[in-house]
This record gives structure tokens, C-alpha cells and sequence, in this order.
């Protein structure tokens, strides 16, 4: 991990707790369990579209109202302020409510990409354009997250991808370059023990 100079994080469930209902939203808006709210939000006439989103938004304004930092991320991010890591946040949250739970955290991470200015991960194009303003190639960056698409993301970019911040390994681990249970460990396989 020594070789990698950037850092793409995800947002929901990475830097900070997420409580959204997936399963409650893709009822409200009438999503079939098994695909993507925000694909199937995409398929939607205009009218649709806007009282979805309505709903999605309403669900990640609360979420975003009680979000707090995922155990030892604070400190991981402080790690790499110090060391003068670039990093960035990939998300596909709202802009509005990304940046919510980024001022109620005081997350210290100015480079935000949303679901507004980038097509959605597992879309590599976010990541490929931090990239580029790092100034540095694709492998040198590691993208960081919780969940399938943040893996996918880093593969399509040709990054490697690091899964944090679970229990039990998910079925897509094998998705990852790295995976830790947890930022304290991820801290001491890239820097040694805090």
C-alpha cells in the first residue's frame, strides 16, 4: 500500500454512518427490489422523476441530519492531512446532502464529486477525473469504500479498491484489492499503528 499516493473515498457507510432504508425507498417509489434506485429513477418520465426524487431526497435529509464519523476515519483522514495525501469523496448522494453531512462532521475533504456532476458509481468517471486534477495515474489512487459499486468503480478506473467497515465479509469482497474490518486496521496497514 506504500506505493499509493491518492486517496477517493465514499461517503455513506466509509467516512460517515448511514441509517438509509434502502427497501423503504424503493417502495416509496415504487422501485422492483432488485434494481438500482438510481438506474431506475433514470427510467422514469420527467413528472416520475421529480416525486421520487422528492422521496430520496427526504429520506437522505434525515439520514444526513444524524450522520456521525465511522470509527478511526477521523483519524485516518488526519493521517493523510498530515502526510499531504490528496484525497476526495465519490458519492452518490445528493450534493445537498453530502455536503449536510460533511459541514455536521467537519470533514476536512474539499474535493466532492455527487450524483449531479458525475454519472454514478460503479461509473468509472468520477474517479478517472480526480485522478487527472491529482495529477497522478490511475494506480497510484486507491478508491475507498463500503459497498459493491465503490469496488466496481475503482476496477473500471483502474484503481485499486479497498473495502472497509463491515462485520462479515460481503459476498462482493472479492471485488477488493484490500479489505479491513475497519479504518484502525486499514490506518495500520498503510501507515503502522496510531
Amino acid at each position: 500500500m506504500k506505493q499509493l499516493c491518492g486517496i477517493i473515498f465514499d461517503l455513506d457507510g466509509t467516512l460517515v454512518s448511514s441509517s438509509l432504508d434502502f427497501a423503504a425507498i424503493k417502495r416509496e417509489i415504487g422501485c422492483p427490489p432488485g434494481v438500482d434506485v438510481l438506474t431506475f429513477l433514470s427510467s422514469l418520465p420527467t413528472e416520475q422523476q421529480d416525486e421520487a426524487l422528492a422521496v430520496i431526497h427526504h429520506h437522505e435529509q434525515q439520514d444526513a441530519l444524524h450522520s456521525d464519523w465511522m470509527p478511526g476515519a477521523r483519524a485516518f483522514v488526519d493521517t493523510c492531512l498530515e502526510r499531504q495525501i490528496p484525497m476526495a469523496i465519490v458519492t452518490r448522494n445528493s450534493c445537498h446532502t453530502s455536503r449536510l453531512k460533511i459541514e455536521r462532521n467537519a470533514i476536512p475533504i474539499d474535493r466532492v464529486m455527487t450524483r449531479e456532476n458525475s454519472a454514478p458509481k460503479p461509473d468509472p468517471a468520477a474517479l478517472l477525473e480526480i485522478a487527472n486534477d491529482f495529477a497522478l495515474p490511475t494506480h497510484k489512487v486507491l478508491m475507498v469504500g463500503d459497498y459493491r459499486y465503490d469496488l466496481e468503480a475503482g476496477r473500471n478506473a483502474n484503481m485499486q479498491s479497498c473495502l472497509v467497515n463491515y462485520t462479515t465479509l460481503p459476498d462482493y469482497s472479492h471485488l477488493a484489492d484490500y479489505a479491513f474490518p475497519d479504518f484502525q486496521a486499514l490506518h495500520a496497514a498503510m501507515f503502522g499503528r496510531q
